[in-house]
């Protein structure tokens, strides 16, 4: 997975969970009983990815000299994974951020440990994600202390970052009132943990906790087909048509590609149907494999297609096969 640097900001980011099921949304039948199941799953991704998407409008306003950032970590520790949907990284010390993208009235009741979201006339009840973002101080700590041997500072924040959320608290429920914000409160909150933290003896180097953290990353790929109960057998093969709704394949003729049933044309079409190989079956391919997925009536086509997106390749003659990872990364 790629870091980025951008002016001060090092960006990780890696969604592979949510493209397997858009591939896999595209690859199986519309009659398909799970696909009720995946669709639920893509949305609820989906929707947290929008949270933290909208989120980035405020990072631009942090210190970029001062900040840096790791997205959507994923640790195993203590038999379990904990996962981080972003982590601030200064010299005097980090912050935690729990991204909701929530909408509609939210209460935060501290007595049952729970969040309450009420839309309409429904009540919906969710952990406390407090509690949540605390358990991921916890093991960060314990961490970076066995690691790095230092006690460093973690603060936390439960960031909401949907406008249409209205936050409540019960009056007891003290730290609620200074640990969960809307986006808008971010800049504010970072300069009292500025102020709060300045004299710390504590010097923190973000560069090397995040090549730590990177070390110890391990991003979040389900297998899909236990996880659904379905199997490779289940996918649609083929070039599938971008045009028409309801998955015509596309045949190979005269150096493009045609659907058979609304006659759109493309000349790159296969490239769509590679990366769904690439996410939903293998990240290597052969030319066999290649003709046989994208339905081609000779190997030639395959290998030429194969061959012209100048894609990393081991062995050769039928032993050759091509790695497809930097289609999907």
């Amino acid at each position: 997975m790629k870091t980025i640097k951008r002016g001060g900001f090092f960006i990780k980011k890696q969604h592979i969970h949510i493209r397997k099921l858009e591939a896999l949304l595209r690859r199986i039948p519309h009659a398909q009983p799970q696909r009720p199941k995946i669709e639920e799953q893509l949305s609820i991704f989906k929707a947290g990815l929008r949270g933290e998407q909208a989120l980035e409008y405020f990072y631009r306003y942090l210190p970029k000299n001062e900040v840096m950032f790791a997205f959507n970590i994923r640790i195993l520790h203590m038999d379990y994974y904990f996962q981080i949907d972003t982590l601030l990284l200064t010299s005097k010390f980090l912050l935690l951020l729990e991204i909701k993208n929530y909408t509609g009235h939210l209460y935060f009741d501290d007595k049952f440990g729970q969040l309450v979201r009420t839309v309409g006339d429904k009540d919906d009840y969710f952990d406390d994600p407090l509690e949540q973002v605390k358990r991921q101080k916890y093991h960060l700590s314990l961490i970076l202390n066995k690691k790095k041997s230092l006690n460093i500072p973690i603060e936390h924040l439960v960031v909401f970052s949907n406008k249409n959320s209205f936050i409540e608290c019960s009056p007891t429920y003290k730290e609620a009132f200074q640990r969960v914000i809307k986006s808008h409160k971010l800049l504010s909150k970072y300069e009292e943990f500025k102020l709060k933290h300045k004299n710390t003896s504590v010097t923190i180097e973000p560069k090397k906790i995040i090549k730590l953290l990177n070390k110890l990353n391990e991003p979040y790929n389900p297998d899909i087909y236990n996880k659904f109960k379905i199997s490779e057998s289940d996918l649609i093969t083929g070039v599938l048509c971008t045009s028409c709704e309801d998955k015509s394949v596309m045949n190979r003729k005269n150096a493009n590609w045609k659907c058979i049933k609304c006659c759109a044309t493309s000349k790159d079409a296969h490239i769509q149907a590679l990366k769904d190989y690439a996410l939903l079956i293998s990240p290597i391919i052969t030319n066999k494999r290649c003709k046989e997925f994208l339905h081609l009536s000779s190997s030639r086509q395959s290998q030429y297609l194969l061959q012209s997106l100048n894609l990393p390749l081991k062995g050769s003659n039928r032993l050759r096969t091509y790695h497809l990872d930097s289609l999907i990364t």
